[in-house]
């Protein structure tokens, strides 16, 4: 079987102002990302490691569209097609985030210490309208594997 793409990213760059004085006069760049290129076959798992500030936040958040690439071009396999999502414009990204999301490495920055755990995994099927009510509690205790839990752990 021939290996299949579901993530090209190609040339990525993320660059930073450097702005000084009263007036914010840009005097220079941070260079977060330049000119990275990897990609994913289905199956596959990449995890990108470095120091703390070399890129790995910035180079997810560009994937994501959470922060625009300055140049390059993230291809995304989005049901046997291939879509730039780099140039898509910005009210075509709510459906995107349905197939992608980040996850973050600290979790007291990422989970609400005020929900319980079956509303956070619920929150995404909810807000991308995959389920609600019922047929949400259903998959969300599927996922976690509730009736292997004593009851009233997630209540």
């Amino acid at each position: 079987m021939k290996d299949k793409k579901i993530l090209e990213v190609t040339n990525l760059k993320k660059y930073f102002p450097i702005k000084r004085g009263v007036f914010g006069k840009i005097s220079g760049y941070v260079k977060a990302v330049d000119d990275v290129s990897f990609y994913i076959n289905e199956g596959e798992t990449l995890g990108l490691v470095g120091e703390s500030g070399c890129g790995k936040t910035t180079i997810a958040k560009t994937i994501l569209r959470a922060l625009n690439p300055d140049e390059g071009d993230i291809f995304m396999n989005l049901n046997d097609e291939f879509v730039n999502i780099a140039k898509l414009p910005k009210n075509q990204l709510k459906n995107l985030r349905k197939n992608i999301q980040m996850i973050f490495q600290n979790p007291f920055t990422s989970l609400n210490p005020r929900m319980k755990v079956k509303d956070i995994i619920g929150e995404p099927l909810f807000v991308n309208k995959i389920a609600k009510g019922k047929e949400l509690e259903s998959i969300v205790e599927e996922l976690i594997g509730y009736g292997r839990f004593k009851k009233g752990i997630f209540d």
